[in-house]
């Protein structure tokens, strides 16, 4: 891929044995050689990369200097920055923007997992009544309209803020991220609007579930699936079946609960999906 492709004559049996050369022309060692430097470049390109993406992720002010040299070398007219290794950087940056929506997905994971599980707990006989972090008491409606993410039948169980905790006998309370709704298992479970699955998954609490990113940085979340149907980054539209309805994670029984999730802050979704 990066050696010279011109065709050239072909030396006999004879003058390979004489030379010590292989009937490509070249020594083996020399070719040898050739595969280390590559294998440098490689790694050196791939250094240089990450410590892009890193700066990028990071917010450092270097970030958008490395951007602008990185471009204008590759912009460049008559000198090629990169020599015959061209094609090499671009299979790299191919490479580092998977890496990048892997890490995007990883960040979403880690988030819901530590500070944004299904229900924040209170200290044992001194319960809160604010809000944890990560959600709000007060009311916020979406600008576009939510469809009710299951068909006809379910029961609303659990509804958003403080409740005696169900996974636990001693009398303790817990912050309720969102609202069950409680319905037979293999239920379908459907988009409540038009949007971009962000996360598509196991957690810990959560068990199968997923994210859906819509409008104005809003998402949806839909969690103790039995199935998920849909994959992160697949566009998804306003009714389409997502997954089906199940008990895994931290349940009493099979249920959907759904959250509703505004620049990262969940809000009772009951108003937006017309439930009381």
């Amino acid at each position: 891929m990066w050696e010279d492709a011109t065709p050239k004559p072909v030396p006999d049996a004879g003058d390979a044995a004489e030379t010590g050369r292989p009937a490509g022309g070249r020594p083996a060692r020399e070719k040898a050689g050739e595969n280390y430097v590559l294998w440098a470049q490689i790694i050196l390109v791939a250094l240089a990369l990450a410590g892009v993406f890193a700066a990028r992720q990071l917010g450092l002010p270097a970030y958008a200097a490395l951007r602008t040299a990185f471009r204008q070398a590759m912009q460049e007219q008559g000198v090629d920055a990169f020599g015959d290794e061209r094609e090499l950087v671009r299979f790299i940056q191919t490479g580092l923007a998977d890496l990048e929506q892997a890490a995007a997905q990883a960040a979403v994971r880690l988030a819901d997992g530590a500070a944004t599980a299904e229900s924040a707990r209170a200290a044992h006989g001194q319960p809160a009544r604010a809000a944890p972090a990560g959600a709000s008491t007060e009311s916020y409606q979406p600008a576009f309209a939510l469809a009710l993410p299951l068909p006809a039948g379910f029961a609303p169980t659990s509804g958003y803020g403080w409740r005696d905790d169900p996974l636990t006998a001693d009398g303790s309370e817990d912050f309720h991220l969102g609202a069950d709704l409680a319905a037979a298992e293999g239920t379908p479970v459907y988009a409540a609007a038009d949007g971009v699955v962000r996360w598509s998954g196991l957690g810990q609490s959560y068990g199968n579930y997923l994210r859906i990113l819509h409008a104005d940085g809003d998402e949806t979340l839909y969690a103790h699936m039995q199935y998920l149907f849909v994959h992160p980054g697949q566009q998804v539209r306003q009714g389409q079946v997502i997954g089906t309805v199940g008990q895994t994670g931290d349940v009493t029984g099979p249920h959907l609960h759904f959250e509703l999730l505004h620049e990262g802050i969940r809000y009772d979704p009951a108003a937006a999906l017309g439930l009381g």
